[in-house]
């Protein structure tokens, strides 16, 4: 039973004695400490979708039965995220919120939809008025600032 007094007694001291080479840090030295916050993002994205549709239920005027625009054949453009850092400050007015895109586009390569359609269902075919298509898309390098008033 002593022993076990002994060994609970030595096991109570480890975090006093942990505790001993710490010593305060002075305010001249505080002063010289700065720290970052924020964090950073770095992804590729890769957007995928076979069709789109819209569709009014009940039609409009004489046309009372339900009509969709189909959007089939969707190629995406290419989604790059790398290094985008999101942080936020204050000059004791104003906070802010910032989002930095990094360098390089975010966004690049072609939007094509292979074939748009009007018709009946979600799901039609026929009917098509062509195809639409935007080459060489990009978006550029920049940061977005958001802030109360």
């Amino acid at each position: 039973m002593r022993k076990l007094c002994l060994l609970a007694a030595l096991l109570m001291l480890l975090p006093v004695s942990a505790m001993a080479g710490m010593s305060a840090v002075s305010d001249v030295d505080l002063e010289e400490v700065t720290g970052q916050t924020g964090i950073t993002i770095t992804m590729n994205v890769t957007v995928t979708a076979t069709s789109m549709a819209w569709g009014d239920s009940d039609g409009f005027g004489t046309y009372s039965t339900a009509g969709w625009v189909i959007l089939s054949t969707v190629q995406m453009p290419n989604v790059s995220l790398t290094g985008v850092t999101i942080d936020c400050g204050s000059d004791g007015v104003n906070s802010i919120l910032q989002i930095d895109v990094g360098t390089g586009n975010l966004i690049s390569g072609n939007l094509t939809i292979g074939n748009v359609v009007i018709g009946t269902t979600a799901s039609a075919s026929t009917q098509s008025i062509g195809e639409v298509r935007m080459t060489g898309l990009g978006i550029q390098t920049g940061a977005i600032r958001i802030m109360g008033h």
